[in-house]
């Protein structure tokens, strides 16, 4: 190994999108992949928002800029972890961190984003869907703190990111949630976000 060597820095995955676009579904099928840590987003809301979004009041920004600081730190740790620790060898599966987080708005990724690039880089997974198909998957489900007429509240929030100028990979949510987990862990190797076999 040369002087000028640097390890490449742990990736960390933002699962991003509405409520019931499979968020933690489809994280969960790449840690299974990978072996790596998921994060859940929700589990870091303040109990104060989680008492507001379970009245149907939807967040604002002084709701959300705590919470997003909260997960950046999380994840950052986690991940600056696993790039100083000698036994991780970095063509791991297990070298990655997955992350849930609606990140609707781009300044929301913009902070995400702000992390020490040496060790950590961070890539948004867009689980993008039509509202039809979203607001089908949240009028099924159960025990989930966000009520389903909040969906439109969340698809007017939006702002979809743009591959030329935003770090991400976008996955379709119409097929199974394995094959929309082999497309981004596919993805994420052929463009050397991922380092594994």
């Amino acid at each position: 190994m040369t002087a000028n060597y640097h390890k490449p820095p742990v990736p960390v995955f933002i699962f991003m999108g509405t409520s019931g676009c499979g968020k933690s579904s489809v994280a969960a099928a790449c840690q299974k992949i990978l072996g790596c840590e998921v994060l859940e987003g929700d589990e870091l809301h303040p109990k104060a928002n989680i008492d507001k979004m379970s009245k149907g009041i939807p967040l604002v920004d002084d709701d959300r800029w705590p919470w997003l600081n909260i997960i950046r730190d999380a994840f950052s740790e986690r991940a600056e972890a696993l790039y100083d620790n000698p036994d991780v060898d970095e063509k791991s599966p297990k070298r990655a961190v997955m992350v849930t987080c609606s990140s609707l708005r781009r300044s929301y990724r913009e902070l995400l984003s702000k992390v020490n690039a040496t060790k950590v880089s961070v890539t948004f997974v867009y689980l993008k869907g039509s509202p039809e198909l979203l607001q089908a998957r949240m009028a099924a489900r159960h025990n989930h703190f966000m009520l389903a007429g909040m969906l439109n509240s969340q698809l007017n929030t939006l702002e979809e990111p743009d591959q030329r100028t935003e770090n991400v990979i976008v996955a379709p949510i119409d097929p199974p949630t394995d094959a929309i987990a082999k497309k981004v862990v596919n993805e994420a190797k052929e463009r050397h976000i991922l380092y594994i076999e």
